[in-house]
This record gives C-alpha cells, sequence and structure tokens, in this order.
C-alpha cells in the first residue's frame, strides 16, 4: 500500500527496534534521526530533507529499525510498504536513485569513520612502539572511537 502521511513536529514517526515494514519518501519537511531518542544516550544522527528517503534499510535487510524517526518540522511523507517497494520503484525510477544516494551516502560515510579509525589506530600502534607509551590527546581519540564503536554496535 501507498499513501501520504502527515507529522506534527515533534511526532514520532517510527521508533528504533521496531519492525520494518515501510519507506519513507519526505515530500516536505525534515526528520531527524536519533538513536536512543529521549534517553540520556541519545544521539542526533542525521537530518533527512525533502526529496530523501529514510526507513529503507530495515526494509531491504528485513531487520528492525536501527534509529527513531521524529518530523523535525510540519512534515509529509509518502509511506511505501514493504510489499509495494518493488512495484512503487518500477512505477518511479527516479526514487530508486533516490535510494540509492542514501544508500551511497551511508557507505560513504562508514568509510570515511573506518579510514579515521584505522589513522588513529596506527599512530597509537607507533606512538606505543616508539615512546612505550600513548600521549593524553591520542588515548582521547582511542577513547572517542571507542565510545562510537560501542554506540554503533549496540544499536545493530
Amino acid at each position: 500500500m501507498i499513501r501520504e502521511e502527515r507529522f506534527k513536529k515533534g511526532e514520532i514517526i517510527y521508533k528504533q527496534g521496531e519492525e520494518a515494514d515501510e519507506v519513507f519518501f519526505v515530500k516536505y519537511g525534515r526528520v531527524h534521526l536519533y538513536l536512543d531518542y529521549k534517553t540520556q544516550d541519545s544521539k542526533l544522527i542525521a537530518l533527512v530533507p525533502e526529496e530523501r528517503v529514510f526507513g529503507e534499510l530495515g526494509v531491504i535487510e528485513g531487520k528492525p529499525r536501527t534509529m527513531t524517526s521524529v518530523a523535525g518540522e510540519e512534515t509529509i511523507v509518502t509511506v511505501v510498504d514493504k510489499e509495494s517497494f518493488p512495484s512503487f520503484i518500477k512505477e518511479h525510477p527516479n526514487k530508486l536513485l533516490v535510494v540509492m544516494e542514501s544508500l551511497s551516502s551511508r557507505i560513504r560515510n562508514q568509510s570515511q569513520k573506518l579510514v579515521k579509525a584505522c589513522k588513529v589506530v596506527a599512530s597509537y600502534v607507533e606512538e606505543k612502539e616508539t615512546k612505550g607509551e600513548v600521549d593524553d590527546a591520542l588515548m582521547g581519540q582511542m577513547k572517542a572511537l571507542a565510545a562510537e564503536n560501542k554506540r554503533s554496535t549496540h544499536n545493530q
């Protein structure tokens, strides 16, 4: 089924952990994606503007939602359920590009994080081997990476 839905600012569209059975295309407004929404560990991960998609990963993978989506302002979305998604893409091939751009952006972002992590680890190893200890700034970077990894793996 394909339908249009309106959400008021602050209204939850879906919650982290729920079954992913719909994809959302933003027609108007903006959507905020949070990890651990409304907890002390809550973190805004992404802003989804008009003409973009969210919720596609869970539908494609068949896994629960990894984030909570919240309308950042008055928002209108096109909601496409899992069963209708293939035919919707056939009828609206431009939407496939929107999905591909979203996935590509996420891959690029994760690749950049991986490169950063590898550089920090390489610096750590080099300092440990040459000096026998690691300076506070580098240790701070290691701790930040560890905390980020802990949040990421907790939500997969």
